[in-house]
């Protein structure tokens, strides 16, 4: 008569999808700084317009500047596409385990023997069991082995992550000019990612606009990371059997 059936030897097969992240753009410098003596001072910032496309804009003059600080251009960050990627995970066991009860009676022994019982069905071992999760055998019934019936899925997927580029090439063309159209005396230079240069000048009598330009795209690409497959099923409702040797 059937009593219980379970497994044990779990096993978790897993796969994550794959991360990916947003596209980086080159964007122009946020602003200038001018200066009234050398490159370190007096310096007065001047802010380019939100979203700024490079076109002649114009300010509140400056009289009798000595140069210009003029700002590196920038990126936008690189952003995961998906947060958590999609997750496939399944599950299998090593081994099934069967448990029956004997159709014949418990009987007194004859003699001072612990059970009368015949041998077990070849292919079984005799054993006690409780539904429950023990921790020692009783004598005579020394081995110990475990089994579940029910899995519980605790696995998931690392978070999305992306790596800034290595490197970035965003080129532009910086200038300043004395009047408010961006024609008169312009100082002018180039400019890198993150790399500004100052420019000495006692031609302007003012500054008063700036434009830019940008000669080279190449803001890189962000490297994604993270989708690992981490944890797996456990197994639960555990039952503990105690066999006797060598079954």
């Amino acid at each position: 008569m059937l009593v219980y059936e379970g497994h044990t030897g779990l096993q978790t097969h897993g796969v994550c999808g794959d991360c990916a992240c947003s596209d980086v753009e080159c964007l122009l410098p946020a602003g200038v700084t001018i200066t009234k003596g050398n490159c370190g001072g007096p310096l007065i910032d001047v802010y380019a317009p939100p979203n700024w496309d490079g076109s002649c804009w114009a300010f509140p003059p400056i009289q009798d500047p000595e140069g210009a600080v003029f700002w590196g251009s920038s990126r936008t960050e690189c952003h995961p596409l998906l947060l958590q990627p999609e997750k496939q995970a399944t599950y299998s066991w090593e081994t099934f385990a069967r448990a029956c009860s004997t159709s014949i009676g418990h009987k007194e022994c004859e003699d001072d023997t612990e059970s009368c019982l015949p041998p077990p069905t070849p292919g079984f071992a005799r054993c006690v069991f409780s539904a429950a999760k023990a921790n020692d055998c009783p004598a005579g019934y020394p081995e110990m082995r475990r089994f579940h019936e029910m899995v519980e899925d605790r696995s998931s997927c690392g978070p999305c992550r992306c790596l800034p580029p290595e490197s970035s090439a965003c080129h532009v063309f910086f200038g300043l000019s004395e009047d408010s159209e961006c024609t008169i005396r312009m100082l002018g230079t180039m400019v890198g990612y993150d790399l500004g240069v100052c420019q000495l000048t006692s031609v302007p009598l003012q500054f008063a606009s700036m434009r830019a330009e940008i000669r080279r795209l190449d803001p890189g690409s962000c490297t994604p990371q993270g989708g690992e497959f981490l944890g797996g099923f456990e197994p639960t409702q555990p039952t503990t059997f105690c066999c006797e040797p060598g079954g």
